[in-house]
């Protein structure tokens, strides 16, 4: 690595963000919101936002204080008779008394006044619309209801924000426009997209899971809207332009196309019929930002003011995992040498999260007999590194996915009452769904499916596992014809096997969803950023760029929601697209370090020399370890990399800020020229008074060249490096 002293004299401040390591919420207190009701319009407001509701027709107008708008939003329904809905067809809109200050959030940033404006007509259900605005930042929430006054109704599309038309989203200054296409799931190596308005073709609609954000890279600034619950529908995000502009957005409960095993919930049926006298919509956040980081982390907070994330006091864990290592060839000695070899290698140099080593079997770990996994276990339990790092084991598990073709075995935990073709997720009319991944979906509602997770997680917890697995949750989150008649949708059906599972292990595990939906969160310590991932620095599909893809525009999810789970790091040429030297090891590596912390190797190191002459190499630096043990996670510097990684990743540390440079190209080097004023907007203040930055190499300690106004960074090929930018 070669770094260059940038060029002299003061930051320049063409750019004017806000600070990229400003708290969460920065704002002072907003006050409580006011509401005037007159005869033409409903105004609320509080001292960010104001919103304008016609009751001529049934639009409402949002305005911001800082210049953006959304305009004409109106909310509405598909009926499942076949009758569409909307508030502009509505004769009557009227605002029902408020509710100031939800006692539920009561001193927290989702603190929020609520209110709710009721449309009616003859022949039609009330349709209301519930509006929070939030206390402690400039973000409102709208939920919309469908109350029948007669018999139960239906609908599999309910939208709670729709806008259309030129000059509806309102952006102020912004001239280059994203939006982002976040995926349902990590399966399947789909990848998120920052895609450029410009760029978009006239019938080409852009769709998004759950949540998007619309933003100004340059600028950063951006409005941030998605859904923040999550027990009925997968929220789908559908919007169209015209010469650059964004004409059409649509957030509805109920996505419906395309379906297919490839496409991204997997559904093969359309979503199911939410049906009742009260039908609530998905609750959608929306909020302006001054940068789109900052909207998106605001956004995690306000879902996990709904849903808290699992907590485990321990952290992000640290460990070896079968899968990439030896995937169907892990046996009792592999097993157990791998562990021998982290205690004796690993562990003096540093290698274990608060002296906790965890070692992971993955799928194929029946290949162990019962007597041998039992042995393994308690051999696991009994070893103890001299620096008394203990280790624990850990076990893999598919509850809502069967691999077999033999539909006539007998469930487990069921006494021979129920077979698996009794357990599996049905079409409506009775068909067997299609394999999603090579597995059949079993329906979480079933009896035996119950019994099944029951059985399973009380031969866990009773050999002595302390770390569980949990892969290809999305099938459980399938739409389908339900054994219980309560779970109208996939999604209900998937909180509900997932509230069994952290009911059942009581955090006395920790739980790692590894493929699994993004919401409903709430049912994992950690969740996988991406599909599987190895150790190659690219090639598309597993490599360290494909994940890294997912930290770029997916960071937000750390602590909020989960520890973010990077996957494997893989090293030497026996396993499985293993790193094939030190430096891409070391890459590798530090994608890990900055996803927050949470490190599981999966090379051969029972018996690849290689592998393990890697592993001595890549692991040897504590300061590194240093950095990983305080489980925070970096954000991009850049969002304006399409469906690929961005290079360069910061966060904030005691004196300033850490960066962290990847060179994707396993061919040539790269130099990187980073402005200051990109990294952190307080630089401008520092170098006012010192006129530059130091520069501190984290591996080694040692200082570099001073930079002011740019950073120079030249990286080998498939090299990366983490500075410290110190100005405090």
């Amino acid at each position: 690595m070669k770094l260059a002293l940038g060029l002299p004299g003061k930051v320049a401040a063409a750019v004017v963000a806000s600070a990229v390591f400003a708290p969460l919420i920065a704002h002072k207190a907003l006050g409580q919101a006011h509401a005037q009701d007159s005869a033409t319009d409903i105004t609320l407001d509080n001292q960010a936002v104001s919103i304008h509701y016609h009751r001529a027709t049934g639009l409402m107008d949002i305005e911001w204080r800082d210049g953006k708008k959304l305009l004409n939003l109106s909310s509405g329904a598909m009926l499942d008779d076949g009758r569409a809905i909307t508030t502009t067809a509505y004769t009557t809109h009227r605002l029902n008394p408020p509710q100031h200050g939800n006692p539920q959030h009561s001193g927290s940033p989702m603190a929020a006044d609520e209110y709710t404006i009721r449309s009616s007509a003859p022949g039609l259900p009330d349709l209301l619309q519930h509006i929070s605005l939030y206390s402690n930042q400039p973000s409102i929430a709208i939920q919309a209801e469908l109350v029948s006054k007669d018999s139960p109704i239906g609908t599999r599309h309910f939208d709670a924000v729709v806008l259309h038309g030129a000059g509806t989203i309102v952006m102020g200054e912004s001239k280059s426009l994203r939006i982002l296409h976040v995926p349902f799931d990590n399966d399947m190596w789909f990848r998120y997209n920052s895609i450029a308005v410009a760029d978009m073709k006239p019938d080409q609609t852009v769709a998004s899971n759950e949540v998007t954000a619309i933003y100004d890279n340059t600028t950063r600034h951006a409005m941030v809207l998605g859904s923040i619950t999550h027990d009925v529908w997968k929220t789908a995000i559908e919007g169209r332009s015209t010469d650059g502009e964004i004409t059409s957005l649509d957030l509805y409960g109920g996505i419906a196309s395309p379906t297919g095993v490839r496409t991204d919930t997997h559904d093969t049926v359309p979503h199911g019929v939410a049906r009742g006298q009260h039908i609530l919509s998905p609750r959608i956040f929306i909020g302006s930002f001054s940068d789109w980081r900052d909207g998106l982390e605001a956004y995690g907070a306000a879902n996990a003011a709904i849903h808290p994330a699992l907590k485990w006091a321990a952290g992000a864990p640290m460990g070896w995992n079968s899968w990439a290592a030896y995937a169907e060839k892990v046996n009792y000695h592999r097993y157990l040498g791998s562990a021998a070899f982290l205690r004796d290698a690993l562990a003096p140099e540093g290698f274990g999260n608060r002296k906790v080593i965890y070692i992971n079997l993955d799928a194929f770990w029946s290949n162990l007999d019962t007597a041998q996994l039992s042995d393994a276990v308690a051999l696991i339990k009994s070893m103890h590194g001299a620096n008394g790092t203990r280790f624990a084991p850990g076990i893999y598990w598919t509850p809502f996915a069967y691999w077999s073709d033999d539909l006539d075995a007998y469930v487990e935990g069921t006494g021979m009452k129920y077979r698996y073709r009794d357990i599996l997720l049905k079409a409506p009319d009775g068909t067997m769904l299609p394999k999603v991944d090579g597995g059949l979906a079993i329906d979480p509602s079933h009896p035996g499916a119950k019994a099944r997770v029951t059985y399973y997680l009380q031969q866990f917890q009773r050999l002595g596992f302390e770390y569980l697995k949990l892969d290809f949750l999305s099938h459980g989150a399938l739409e389908g014809a339900h054994f219980d008649p309560a779970i109208q949708t996939g999604i209900e059906a998937y909180n509900a096997g997932m509230k069994q599972i952290v009911d059942e292990t009581a955090n006395r595990m920790f739980l790692s969803l590894s493929i699994a939906p993004l919401f409903p969160s709430g049912y994992g310590h950690a969740r996988r950023l991406s599909c599987d991932t190895k150790g190659h620095i690219n090639g598309g599909d597993q490599s360290t760029e494909y994940m890294l893809n997912s930290l770029t525009y997916g960071w937000w999810t750390s602590k909020n929601l989960y520890i973010t789970d990077p996957d494997h790091v893989v090293l030497g040429d026996k396993a499985d697209q293993g790193a094939r030297s030190i430096t891409e090891g070391k890459s590798r590596l530090l994608s890990a370090i900055i996803s927050g912390g949470m490190i599981l190797d999966s090379s051969r190191l029972a018996d690849d020399p290689q592998g393990q002459e890697l592993a001595k190499s890549v692991y040897g630096n504590r300061a590194w370890f240093a950095v990983a043990a305080e489980n925070k996670t970096f954000r991009p510097m850049e969002g304006d990399t399409g469906d690929k990684a961005a290079a360069v990743f910061l966060r904030a540390s005691a004196h300033g800020a850490y960066i962290a440079l990847f060179n994707y190209d396993d061919k040539h080097p790269h130099t990187f020229t980073v402005p200051l004023n990109r990294v952190d907007n307080r630089i401008d203040q520092a170098l006012a008074n010192s006129a530059q930055v130091n520069v501190i190499d984290v591996a080694s300690g040692t200082a570099l060249k001073s930079a002011s106004t740019n950073l120079s960074v030249e990286l080998p090929s498939s090299g990366s490096t983490l500075l410290e930018l110190r100005w405090k």
